[in-house]
């Protein structure tokens, strides 16, 4: 009976170890299939933060080049300091030393260099300077890392269209902005491997190697004609004491940009320098009031339509014409009678032009106003392009048709304009201007521009005679000064008033003065627009404008090699 008690209480013993194992097999089993099972990817991304870290290299941007293959544009090697805390004997000494030569916020440094971290940036692309400085100190845990830094080795010259790039290397205005997507590939992440100690091992040939470039653009501007462009614009802008000014060369038959200048002049190396409203590019992002420039619009329509040809006369009224309540003045005071289409263009006579507008019909020259591209972007390949404004006919007044024969009550854009006075040029084409010509990787083309037209505005006959008008504009009438020794020359002369700041009416001494053209007149080499923002002193388009037309016209056609016609 004894014995019998006896094998029941181990066999009870047994069996709550067997259940004691059972269960704790159990609990061992749970944990191992939570961590290997269902806690596997995060306990490996765990092991891997220990063992590994990923950077993503800073890619390399491809080149900016002109027409020519001139380099405009170039990423150069400038070394990255960074910090390994986990290297570092005395991460306080090494935080205010280092905030003391690279000019950094030392509370950031000591923050970041007390974080269990083996990388972080202390000042990427420092100067030659400030990197021999740091490698003097010989600090452990400080090291370099090779990256591209933009530079513009021409500085100034057609920095507003080719723009800038911010410290992440990413484009933050004119092409560099806008095709930052092919000038810069984004990279893939490096993985780095590190030791026990947290330290990164041999990483920075991986880190360099693994770079890509992108890719490379090439513009259709001419660095000479650029050049050309903007000296004498800047002369003439420093002469009169002028507010700015804006200048385009274009070539009339396939829309391409040979020069696009503004004053003041911007350099894209110093950027942070300017202030944020002076980053545009003026030639494609604002508006202006035209004047007489714009009558080249109205006598195209009305050639065109065969309402008039240039021998056609008109009445002039004597210098005053009332419309609409409102009276309408000649420039300089000018009293006319009968003038001839001809005239009226070479003479720049307002009341002229108004009587042809009347002649043609508010609803016809809307139509061309349309036509001509005028309050419409033109969708070059450059960003923040302004569409200019033109209001719907609906909208115009009793004097509308009028103002806006002689270029008032409507904008344009520099770009607008000389593309549409191109299409006069050409023939009567319009053409979609471009100021990037191909994208190209390795030597490659991946994508090329290439003309297109938009549509006939005119025919070529109206050309013809619209440019014996501009012809005799330029010899006998406001343009003399844009006359150009062995060459003919089209041309039209424009004074604008601006509008007063309180918008009610214009000012009377605030003005834009204008020059545009094309040459030689009967087989256009270039088309060039000239405007001189607020001039002191001398207003008028044919004496502050023209002469800046013709030596960047001089200039442009020797180097060009376009040889004289008529004994230059």
């Amino acid at each position: 009976m004894y014995l019998g008690n006896i094998e029941k209480k181990t066999k009870i013993k047994i069996y709550l170890v067997l259940i004691l194992f059972i269960i704790g097999f159990g609990i061992v089993w749970e944990k191992i299939y939570n961590i290997q099972i269902l806690q596997h990817g995060k306990f490996l991304n765990l092991s891997n933060r220990q063992y590994y870290r990923t950077l993503s290299p800073m890619p390399v941007r491809g080149t900016i080049y002109d027409r020519a293959g001139r380099e405009l544009a170039v990423s150069v090697e400038a070394d990255s300091v960074y910090a390994n805390p986990l290297e570092l004997d005395d991460p306080y000494k090494t935080a205010n030393i280092i905030s003391q030569t690279l000019k950094v916020d030392s509370s950031r440094l000591i923050r970041e260099f007390n974080k269990e971290k083996g990388f972080i940036w202390i000042k990427r692309k420092v100067t030659p300077d400030e990197a021999e400085a740091v490698e003097s100190l010989n600090i452990k845990g400080i090291g370099f890392l090779k990256e591209g830094k933009r530079f513009y080795p021409k500085k100034e010259l057609a920095g507003r269209m080719i723009g800038f790039v911010g410290i992440d290397n990413h484009g933050l205005s004119g092409v560099e902005h806008s095709y930052d997507g092919q000038l810069m590939i984004d990279p893939d992440r490096l993985v780095i491997e590190k030791d026990a100690f947290g330290r990164s091992i041999n990483f920075a040939d991986d880190y360099e190697k693994s770079i890509e470039k992108g890719y490379d653009l090439k513009l259709t501007i001419d660095e000479v004609i650029q050049y050309i462009t903007e000296k004498e614009l800047a002369g003439q802008v420093s002469k009169y004491k002028a507010r700015g000014g804006t200048a385009i060369v274009m070539d009339p038959y396939t829309g391409e940009i040979l020069a696009m200048a503004d004053q003041p002049q911007f350099n894209p190396n110093s950027f942070s320098q300017y202030k944020e409203k002076d980053w545009r590019n003026r030639g494609v992002t604002d508006s202006f009031e035209p004047g007489s420039t714009f009558k080249l619009i109205l006598t195209a329509a009305a050639i065109e339509e065969k309402i008039a040809n240039q021998n056609d006369i008109f009445f002039c009224e004597n210098g005053e014409y009332e419309i609409g309540g409102r009276v309408i003045h000649e420039a300089k005071d000018h009293k006319y009678k009968w003038l001839t289409l001809k005239e009226i263009v070479g003479k720049s006579s307002n009341i002229g032009v108004v009587k042809v507008a009347q002649r043609l019909g508010a609803k016809n020259f809307y139509d061309y106003i349309l036509k001509f591209g005028i309050g419409s972007k033109t969708n070059i390949n450059l960003p923040g392009e302004s569409a200019g404004k033109v209001r719907d006919i609906k909208e115009w007044s009793g004097v509308s048709l009028a103002s806006i024969s002689f270029g008032q009550e409507v904008s344009v854009t520099p770009l607008q304009l000389i593309t549409a006075v191109s299409a006069i040029a050409n023939g009567g084409i319009l053409m979609k201007p471009y100021a990037i010509k191909a994208v190209e990787k390795d030597g490659m083309v991946a994508n090329e521009f290439k003309p297109e037209v938009v549509r006939r505005v005119i025919s070529e006959k109206t050309s013809r005679e619209l440019s014996e008008i501009l012809e005799y504009t330029v010899r006998y009438g406001t343009g003399q000064k844009a006359i150009l020794e062995g060459y003919d020359v089209a041309g039209k002369t424009g004074t604008a008033q601006k509008a007063s700041p309180d918008k009610k009416g214009y000012s009377e001494d605030k003005f834009i003065s204008s020059f545009i053209g094309y040459v030689p007149s009967r087989n256009p080499r270039i088309a060039i627009l000239v405007i001189i923002d607020e001039p002191e002193g001398v207003a008028w388009g044919g004496e502050v404008a023209a002469p800046v037309f013709k030596e960047i016209a001089r200039q442009s056609l020797r180097y060009l090699k376009v040889p004289a016609v008529n004994g230059g």
